[in-house]
Formats: C-alpha cells, sequence, structure tokens
C-alpha cells in the first residue's frame, strides 16, 4: 500500500516540474531561433512592404539623352545613393519622402520651408569644393547609383558629360524635363518630372497626391476664367536692356494659359514692343539676390513703360526665378501666385 501511495506522489510531482517548465521563460537559444525566421522590430505591414519593393524591380523609364532623345534605362532596384543637382529636384525627391536616399546636393541652397528639417541633414556640395555643379571625376568618387540634374549638367563635358556615360558603367539617370525641351515647355512636363521620380523611386501614389492638389488650384482658375476675356500679361525677366520673356511655351506661360490668361510676347522683346503690347499685367521675374520691390521698379521707374497698362494700374507681380522654371513642387505656389494676381483668389 505504501509503495503505491509513494509512486503516486512521485508521478504527480514529475508532472507538475513538466508543467512549471512549459511556462518558464524562452532561453537565449530560442529567442535566437525565433529572431531568425521573424526579424525583431519587422511588423506585418514592414515585411509586406519589403516584398512589394523586391517584387516591383526592375523597372524602365525613359530618360532624355544629350540628343534630346528619349532612351530607355532600367533599374534593377531602388537608388541609394544619389547625386542631385537643383533646387527643384531636390523638393521633388523631398516631397516623395526620399531623403534618405539622397548622398549630395548641388546648387541648392535652400528649400521650402516644409522640407527644411529633412534638407538640414543632406550633405551639400558646396561643403567640398567650389565649383557650383557635379563634375565627372568626384562625381565618381562618391560612388553614386543615380544621378538627377538639368540638362546643362549633362550637356557640358567638363560637368557630368552624356547619360550614356552613366548608364554604361550601371548608374542610372533623369534629366529635369522642361530644362531639355526649352521653348516648349509645361506644365505637364512638371508633372511628369513627379511621376517619373516617383516610379524610379516607387513612390506613385505620393506623387499622385502631390499633383492632385496642384492640380485643384489650376482647376480654381479655369472656373474663374470661364465667360470671361483672356487677361493679357507679359512674364518677363529683364536682362541688360531687353527681356527675356516666359511665353506659352514655358512653365510660367503654359500655367498661366491653363488657368485663362493670355501670355504676350517673345524672347528677346525691348521697351518698344512692351508698350505695343499694351499688357492689363506684367509678372517680373526676378532671382533671389533681386528683391521684389527691386524687381517691380524695373517697370515702374522705366519712363519708357509708363504708359502701359499694367504700370498705370499698379498690376506689377513679382515673381521668383524658382516660381518660373523648373519650379517642380513649387509649382502649387506658381498657380496660387497666379489665382490672386488674375482673380483676386486666396488659396
Amino acid at each position: 500500500m505504501k509503495k503505491r501511495i509513494l509512486a503516486t506522489l512521485l508521478a504527480l510531482s514529475m508532472l507538475l516540474s513538466v508543467t512549471a517548465c512549459s511556462s518558464s521563460p524562452q532561453t537565449s537559444s530560442q529567442l535566437e531561433s525565433v529572431s531568425s525566421s521573424e526579424p525583431a522590430g519587422l511588423d506585418a505591414s514592414s515585411q509586406e512592404a519589403s516584398q512589394d519593393e523586391s517584387d516591383y524591380y526592375p523597372v524602365t523609364v525613359e530618360v532624355y539623352n544629350n540628343a534630346q532623345k528619349l532612351v530607355p534605362y532600367t533599374f534593377e532596384k531602388c537608388p541609394e545613393k544619389t547625386l542631385v543637382y537643383g533646387r527643384n529636384n531636390v523638393e521633388i525627391l523631398l516631397a516623395l519622402g526620399l531623403g534618405d536616399k539622397i548622398e549630395m546636393v548641388a546648387d541648392c541652397s535652400s528649400v521650402l520651408p516644409e522640407y527644411a528639417e529633412e534638407f538640414a541633414k543632406l550633405d551639400l556640395l558646396k561643403n567640398h569644393q567650389d565649383v557650383g555643379y557635379f563634375v565627372k571625376e568626384y562625381a565618381l568618387s562618391l560612388e553614386p547609383d543615380m544621378v538627377i540634374g538639368w540638362y546643362s549638367l549633362f550637356n557640358m563635358e567638363d560637368r557630368m558629360g552624356d547619360v550614356d556615360f552613366w548608364h554604361d558603367r550601371g548608374i542610372g539617370t533623369y534629366t529635369t524635363i522642361n530644362s531639355v525641351l526649352r521653348g516648349d515647355e509645361s506644365l505637364e512636363n512638371e508633372y511628369q518630372d513627379i511621376r517619373n521620380l516617383a516610379k524610379i523611386y516607387n513612390r506613385q501614389e505620393k506623387a499622385e497626391e502631390i499633383i492632385a492638389d496642384i492640380q485643384q488650384y489650376v482647376d480654381q482658375g479655369k472656373q474663374a476664367a470661364e465667360g470671361k476675356e483672356p487677361q493679357r500679361i507679359l512674364i518677363a525677366e529683364k536682362w541688360e536692356g531687353e527681356y527675356d520673356i516666359y511665353h506659352a511655351k514655358t512653365a510660367a506661360g503654359d500655367i498661366a494659359a491653363q488657368m485663362g490668361a493670355e501670355p504676350l510676347g517673345q524672347a528677346g522683346w525691348t521697351d518698344e514692343e512692351i508698350v505695343d503690347a499694351n499688357p492689363e499685367a506684367i509678372f517680373a521675374v526676378h532671382v533671389s539676390s533681386v528683391s521684389d520691390e527691386e524687381a517691380i521698379a524695373l517697370y515702374t521707374e522705366n519712363p519708357a513703360l509708363a504708359s502701359v497698362d499694367a504700370v498705370k494700374n499698379g498690376r506689377i507681380y513679382p515673381v521668383e526665378y524658382s516660381l518660373a522654371y523648373a519650379p517642380g513642387v513649387r509649382t502649387k505656389d506658381t498657380v496660387k501666385l497666379f489665382l490672386k494676381s488674375l482673380y483676386g483668389i486666396e488659396a
């Protein structure tokens, strides 16, 4: 009888021991096994994003070469070390949430306030050399996998040279469309830059949000212009006695035209031609070294233009160069400027 009791007690003791072990914390070897199969800190959504990224590439995008021809380039993966020339390109990447993909920036000393914090983290070319643009030798030493710039950057051998040079080395490129198609610029080209760069980096949804945000203001301008005679406007930048005209085939001119205005002029106009055209409003384009007041004064203090309606009626509006040429995401600010100046709409 005693043996049976002892056996029963021994069995119960062993059962309790096994139960306690099964509820104890995992050992270090068990934790290593779990972390190797499922990385710590990687939730289901980030795992899915990682899988989407691997499924997305390769992707092919057509880019402009120095002959102003579109050539295909295939990106086998998302670029990780991008050299970026030009404020418009820097701001597009930052707007798309791609600051971590930028290796170095040239010809861009400031950005829109909403991107200032991310911009402050970037390395600037001016911190390393006096020349304000990338050149082949230095650019190659940075080992980039992507270069983005204006046509002038790739069109000069003492700068970066033709895009083929980079493509042959497995380095992707992108050239701002309106910097290539001078004289045939458009609002649509600004949209296309945003879409193309988003396609390269797999950020299409964000790109469409940016474009839709701009387009809503363009549509406001179209609605405000309905049933009215187009306002005859001049968008110009004064250069040593004559004016660089932003006509209907420039980015600023096309934006204004899409909003119901009639941009006047051709390249190289003089005071006499402005007087003959007699615009209702003048948009005075100027670089950052010229203040808004100085830009306006070039017209209001010019006796030769005293008879022009825009001058007589005080309709001279300053426009920063970055809003008139290759504005990128600043296109929204360009549109808002026209909305206010043409139709009195505060957006």
